[in-house]
């Protein structure tokens, strides 16, 4: 099995909301490189809309990497649209120094209590119903058009206590030829948030400790 590479993402999330992420979308994006060079989305949401709902959404022109602003967290994606899992390498490079820089320029602004490293991928599979079942179930589920499982194992690193979520689902990815069958993967891993204010080292070395965890060999070990 090949998987393909969607999406990470990391997430950053404040101590108090800033009711003005428009007021720092351009300083952040000078920060990271001018990284985010196609027209910003800034909406005027009124402060009783949900905290987490985006006021900017900044893409590059090519839709690769993307940061959204919120009340209450920024965002920083980096979407790799089904890239070859051979990629994996250049794409760890890539994301850990941008990210990197995204760490830097939010948490000069905000304390940041809470933060989330997402990756998604998807592993083409004709059976995923039945290699699903193989891996995880005793009963027969090979004919189900669905199947989803979701778990959570605790961990603690680096002064913080972590949920790691790992989610498996049956799915259809769309591709140039049509829809392609297989498994779609997300792992999220997150601190529970305490007190305390992330520091960047700290946040930094989180990362370079948890993205081995997400590599091809990793994800695939999860259904094979």
């Amino acid at each position: 099995m090949k998987e393909k590479i969607v999406k990470l993402q990391l997430a950053l999330f404040y101590k108090q909301p800033d009711f003005r992420p428009d007021s720092s979308y351009s300083d952040i994006n000078k920060e990271m490189g001018n990284l985010f060079n196609a027209m910003p989305q800034v909406m005027n949401l009124p402060n009783n809309v949900p905290l987490d709902i985006p006021r900017v959404q900044m893409r590059d022109e090519l839709n690769k990497y993307a940061c959204n602003m919120a009340p209450i967290r920024t965002d920083f994606f980096i979407n790799e649209n089904h890239d070859s899992e051979a990629n994996w390498p250049e794409i760890v490079k890539d994301f850990k120094a941008k990210s990197s820089l995204f760490i830097k320029s939010v948490l000069s602004r905000h304390d940041v209590v809470r933060f989330g490293l997402i990756g998604n991928f998807f592993i083409p599979d004709n059976s995923s119903s039945q290699t699903m079942t193989k891996k995880y179930l005793k009963i027969d589920l090979q004919n189900s058009e669905e199947i989803n499982l979701r778990f959570n194992k605790r961990s603690s690193s680096h002064g913080y206590n972590l949920n790691n979520i790992t989610s498996i689902n049956t799915a259809f990815a769309g591709t140039a030829t049509g829809d392609e069958k297989g498994i779609f993967i997300e792992l999220d891993v997150n601190n529970v948030p305490d007190e305390k204010t992330i520091d960047q080292a700290s946040l930094n070395k989180l990362i370079d400790k948890i993205i081995p965890t997400f590599s091809p060999d990793q994800v695939k070990g999860l259904v094979k």
